[in-house]
């Protein structure tokens, strides 16, 4: 069974997204042509730039602003920690010296600084824009809202037989279409090396041919009697999408072939830091996978890495974590570039916040958590790089001026996409919603 939502998650319906994807069932759907071309007219899918994608990468527990982007030389010991710095390739921007790398490219780089967040412990702010915790009861500041890569996904739709949105999280927790509808959840299938089952379940079954698999279609088209005009849930549209998307993955080989890391060099698997040995366990793997998706004709891909959250052994955890980020992202970056495709591709890199810039002691020395000043990275999608924006004090406690929140940065990431933010969906109550609250783009980076 190919499953694209990830085992044991129920919707509000009941029904359990296991039961979504099964091979041999089969339905129509998707956003038709109609549809697009209806949306466009409107003014909410700029058409010169369709072809445009995003990778989010998300720093799971929240990256030290102090330690890597927004280090404060000048402040008190028991502030700036550990770490040294080193200059970049842009006069006056400086990082950690653990990240010799991102210090030659940074004329690649935008460093968002003085970014202010909720604060919360999950994922949903970075990859939608708004904050929500489970168990809370909704407000103001805990609201859901569909993911990036769902809007993404309702407004374009499929794009080259590829789905428009796949997450690489093993987690699928935050990441949600919400009242878009499950047709327009992440497709997600965890890749390892050490681990092909998914790649093996993208194929036929033994036995089961495509001339076979077409008879159970016509059978199955033979019973289906359900009148879907006057389904207002939209749990067959999202049955009848999902199939396709089954059938299409184990009939054809483009899918299959965008995940299959066996057919990059070694080369450049090891320029990512992905080699055999290590397939699963460093980020770039899922770095390396991105770029094929992207390529392939994806819209939205998402990277988790998790670590971040340094309580505990802060300085410890980063000497491990930042060499090892360092070279991914500066190898996804240069291969993009190679292809003539980092104007096309946005980069947001980040976390659900910052740490406390006054190092806590005890029998482990870290961090807290810290939501009032943290750090953001884009780069590609057409942005204005090798800047900073933003700040934070001498102690790298609060924002400096304006504060950079993720309505904010989630608007500038769909400006790159030629999204127009002032589009509205209904939710489940048939109230209009618009996809961002906060509408304003960082205008420095354009």
């Amino acid at each position: 069974m190919l499953n694209v939502f990830g085992p044991g998650h129920k919707m509000c319906d009941g029904i359990n997204r296991r039961d979504f994807l099964r091979i041999g069932t089969l339905g129509l759907g998707g956003l038709t042509l109609a549809d697009l071309l209806r949306l466009k007219a409107e003014g909410a899918v700029d058409a010169r730039s369709t072809h445009k994608a995003a990778i989010m990468i998300f720093l799971s527990g929240g990256p030290s602003h102090i330690d890597t982007y927004d280090m404060k030389p000048s402040a008190p010991v028991e502030f700036r920690g550990e770490f040294s710095r080193t200059r970049t390739n842009v006069p006056g921007i400086e990082f950690c010296d653990l990240m010799p790398m991102q210090a030659n490219m940074a004329d690649k780089l935008a460093i968002l600084r003085g970014v202010k967040t909720v604060g919360n412990h999950t994922g949903n702010e970075f990859y939608s824009g708004f904050a929500y915790e489970d168990g809370k009861p909704l407000n103001a500041t805990n609201q859901q809202r569909p993911a990036v890569g769902s809007i993404v996904s309702r407004l374009r739709g499929n794009r080259n037989g590829m789905p428009a949105y796949v997450s690489l999280q093993d987690n699928p927790r935050f990441e949600h279409s919400y009242y878009l509808g499950a047709a327009h959840q992440p497709f997600r299938t965890v890749q390892r090396e050490r681990d092909n089952q998914g790649l093996a379940n993208m194929r036929l079954a033994a036995g089961v041919t495509r001339d076979r698999l077409g008879q159970r279609q016509g059978l199955l088209n033979s019973f289906d009697n359900l009148r879907r005009d006057i389904d207002n849930t939209g749990v067959i549209e999202s049955l009848d999408n999902n199939n396709a998307r089954a059938l299409e993955i184990i009939t054809s080989s483009r899918i299959r072939d965008a995940f299959d890391l066996t057919k990059e060099p070694e080369r450049l698997r090891a320029m990512y830091g992905s080699t055999p040995a290590a397939f699963g366990f460093i980020p770039g793997h899922d770095f390396l996978l991105a770029r094929r998706l992207v390529e392939a004709g994806v819209s939205v891909v998402t990277v988790a890495v998790h670590g971040w959250d340094t309580h505990e052994n802060n300085f410890g955890t980063l000497r491990n974590q930042l060499p090892t980020i360092d070279k991914a992202l500066c190898a996804l970056i240069t291969d993009l570039e190679t292809r003539g495709m980092l104007d096309d591709v946005a980069i947001i890199m980040g976390g659900e916040m910052g740490r406390s810039p006054r190092i806590t002691t005890g029998r482990f020395v870290g961090r807290d958590h810290w939501p009032d000043t943290g750090i953001t990275i884009m780069a590609g999608g057409g942005f204005k790089t090798g800047q900073i924006i933003g700040a934070s004090d001498a102690r790298g406690e609060q924002v400096l001026g304006r504060a950079i929140t993720p309505q904010m940065m989630t608007a500038s990431l769909y400006r790159a996409l030629g999204i127009n933010p002032d589009i509205t969906f209904p939710n489940n109550a048939g109230r209009p919603m618009y996809i961002l609250d906060r509408r304003d783009a960082i205008e420095e980076l354009f």
